[in-house]
């Protein structure tokens, strides 16, 4: 019969927190010096004891064995291609150690075949092979006497492993308790493992690094950098509401491995972000691993607690300075003494100037799952780009807008360049999270909270022209001053009624392209080639559009005062609609009937 074939170069798996080594086994008087074969496999762990008659269901079938120690009697190893067949077919099946109980009258045999017993020489090679220890009981080390004394091991090594997890949960809790943050309970497991810790947010924003005193400890950055990519999240993620700590070696740089345990900080489910431990040594000893091991599992429990509370008073400030913002905006205060206490709260000058920034893009519009939090990210990024002065961000709509402080002094030309100067800082540091159709508008700083209620009316309607127009990816209300111009006149009934009689024939002749042919053909000041390459248009067909739109306006559309009526016409349009769909946002909601 072959002999199947196992390989010798497998790792034996690390023993669990309920397991003892082989190694520590053969140290008791009953099984010292029994080891027969197979010494690779010493470290495998040892939980349980069972006899062949449980587990040989077929010997290279059956449920996992991992832990389990097969007690067997030398007889099932009598046949050499027989005992090759048990050996193999039980390691397959992860069993730990292979205990070849020897009664009294069978004799003395050992390993190499000499003695009066059984020959266990073909059994000792397979187990050699498959990395499984093979031990030769005496007669008084009979099932009972031996899964006894297993059992009486792996509960003592699990009181062990208890006892230290409760010491060490009981360290990093009070530490928690105090509240002083993720930076702090950083060292505490720095003081438990004496290894370097890092600790990253669920972005892979850096929270907490502290080095160990032993010695000189590795950079921040490259053991960040050389961090593997998060594994997809499994129903085994987390057991018994502990996170798994996997070992791994990180190459920080060129010959330079670091070896690290990456535990995953979740909370009801959802990942929060890692534990990272970076090992004295590597490999690391065995036993300073499987202590780091409970103080990962413990510490990212204690981790997550605190990232949750962190996070629910972030979200509890962010939600109250939302409010604050949607009332200044609309000017929403009962009286000057409520708007005094809540802009105590929030750091806001009442006496000082502020400019106005409203942030619009398609990433923020209400589709898909990711836009909540694209919305919060880029908020939170413009309420930290500029650390000093008061800033406070809100998300209201599909908008961001953002209050900035500008200097408070005679000159508003300074004070409408630093509120520009601010735009564009802000263009930049939200373009690469929002995409390339963002723009950015402010009004023109005034003080106090009424200068910010005009400001957010400005900048909303410098956004809505912005979007009708070609206007500049950044802009304020001041870069539209033709719009700011007719502001007034756009409101009356007779320039309403003047747009609409200019703009209506054109608007109803030819499918309604004739507005942008002539807008194009006055964008380029009537150069009729220019305006036809513009729009890819045949020039013969240029003339012939501009002639019937010369009809529909019952004038020459190539004279100067037709292209003025119609450039005027067509703003005040643009201008009415932006201002009555503003003013339909900004109304308070009605009142519900009684």
């Amino acid at each position: 019969m072959a002999q199947p074939s196992v390989s010798p170069t497998t790792p034996a798996p690390a023993p669990a927190g309920d397991q003892v080594p082989v190694r520590t086994l053969l140290a008791e008087p009953l099984l010292r010096g029994t080891l027969t074969a197979g010494a690779s496999g010493l470290d495998r762990g040892v939980g349980w004891c069972l006899p062949l008659s449980e587990v040989r269901a077929d010997p290279g079938t059956g449920p996992d064995l991992a832990g389990v120690a097969v007690h067997l009697p030398v007889a099932a190893l009598a046949a050499p291609d027989e005992a090759a067949a048990v050996v193999a077919g039980l390691a397959r099946r992860e069993a730990a150690a292979l205990l070849a109980w020897r009664p009294r009258g069978t004799g003395t045999g050992t390993g190499t075949g000499t003695g009066t017993g059984t020959d266990l020489s073909a059994a000792a090679r397979a187990a050699d092979a498959a990395g499984v220890p093979l031990l030769e009981l005496p007669a008084e080390a009979d099932y009972r006497t031996v899964s006894r004394l297993v059992g009486q091991k792996a509960l003592a090594q699990a009181a062990h492993i208890l006892e230290y997890g409760t010491r060490v949960h009981r360290t990093l809790a009070e530490v928690l308790a105090h509240g002083p943050g993720i930076p702090a309970m950083a060292h505490a497991i720095v003081g438990l493992s004496r290894c370097s810790v890092l600790i990253c947010d669920a972005d892979g924003e850096r929270l907490a690094w502290a080095e160990t005193p032993d010695g000189p400890a590795p950079d921040p950055g490259a053991v960040q950098a050389a961090l593997p990519a998060p594994a997809p999240r499994g129903p085994d993620a987390v057991l018994d509401g502990h996170a798994h700590a996997a070992e791994t070696e990180l190459a920080v740089e060129p010959g330079v491995t670091l070896n690290a345990l990456i535990t995953p900080v979740v909370v009801g489910g959802e990942p929060f972000g890692r534990l990272v431990m970076v090992e004295r040594t590597c490999p690391p000893d065995p036993h300073d691993l499987a202590q780091h091991r409970v103080v990962a599992e413990h510490g990212a429990t204690l981790i997550g607690s605190e990232m949750l509370r962190q996070r629910s008073v972030r979200a509890a400030e962010e939600r109250a300075r939302g409010d604050f913002v949607e009332a200044l905006v609309h000017g929403r205060f009962a009286d000057p003494h409520e708007l005094g206490a809540r802009a105590r709260h929030h750091d806001f000058d009442v006496d000082g100037h502020y400019a106005v920034h409203v942030v619009s893009a398609a990433a923020l519009l209400p589709v898909g799952r990711d836009y909540l939090r694209r919305t919060v990210t880029a908020t939170r990024t413009a309420q930290t780009l500029e650390p000093a002065g008061c800033t406070l961000t809100a998300a209201i709509g599909s908008t961001i807008v953002v209050i900035r402080q500008v200097a408070a002094g005679p000159d508003p030309l300074k004070q409408r360049a630093e509120a520009a100067r601010f735009a564009e800082r802000l263009h930049r540091a939200l373009r690469p999270r929002l995409g390339d159709d963002l723009r950015v508008t402010h009004g023109r700083p005034g003080p106090g909270a009424a200068g910010v209620a005009a400001g957010y009316h400005e900048a909303r309607l410098a956004m809505g022209l912005a979007w009708h127009t070609s206007a500049a990816p950044v802009c304020g209300y001041d870069d539209l001053r033709v719009f700011a111009a007719l502001k007034d006149v756009a409101g009356s009934a007779e320039a309403k009624s003047f747009a609409h009689e200019t703009l209506a024939p054109l608007r109803r002749a030819n499918g309604g392209d004739l507005e942008q042919i002539v807008l194009a053909y006055i964008r380029t000041s009537g150069n009729l080639n220019a305006a036809a390459r513009e729009l890819g248009m045949h020039r013969n067909t240029m003339l012939y559009k501009l002639d019937r739109a010369s009809r529909a306006l019952r004038m020459d559309i190539r004279s100067a005062d037709a292209q003025f009526m119609f450039w005027l016409a067509l703003h005040i349009d643009t201008l009415a609609t932006v201002t009555g769909t503003l003013a339909d946002e900004m109304a308070p909601p009605a009142a519900a009937p009684r």
